[in-house]
């Protein structure tokens, strides 16, 4: 087992590279933080074996909602169904994605150290800007889950 830490720009995107690789996806825990950020693990599995364990702190399109300063509850949540139905879907990493790697194959490392994208949305740097500036410490949020899922593992591997 390894923890390594890598940039993308697209969840989406290197999920759907990961699946071109022969690769399957399984969603594991999630959660929408108060921060209306979400943190969740996704396992990658080859063949029914787990390759990788991902663990991604991201926001989506709603949190274009947050940015527009809303104080009205009732428009708030006009601002979020609008965001739903407007067809807008995309997760940006807001952290360097955790990998817990439980295997030696070359393949996958080299595919997340070549992997490059793009940004889904043209403001995502605003988004992300703002994110940021709100929530100082969100550096730290994946450390939680992190440490959850190495104590799941070390029960399992005893």
């Amino acid at each position: 087992m390894k923890i390594i830490s890598f940039h993308i720009r697209n969840l989406d995107s290197f999920l759907e590279k990961l699946k071109e690789l022969g690769y399957s996806i399984e969603f594991g825990a999630h959660s929408v933080l108060l921060d209306h950020s979400e943190l969740t693990s996704i396992t990658v599995k080859k063949e029914d074996s787990i390759e990788l364990i991902l663990i991604v702190h991201y926001i989506t399109p709603y949190y274009r909602a947050e940015t527009m300063n809303i104080s009205d509850e009732d428009e708030y949540l006009k601002e979020l169904i609008k965001i739903k139905h407007s067809g807008e879907k995309w997760k940006i990493p807001v952290n360097p994605v955790i990998g817990v790697v439980m295997t030696d194959k070359k393949e996958l490392i080299r595919m997340i150290n070549e992997y490059k994208d793009d940004y889904p949305v043209k403001d995502a740097d605003k988004l992300l800007d703002h994110y940021r500036s709100r929530n100082p410490k969100y550096k730290y949020i994946p450390r939680l889950l992190l440490a959850r899922i190495l104590d799941e593992l070390s029960r399992y591997r005893s």
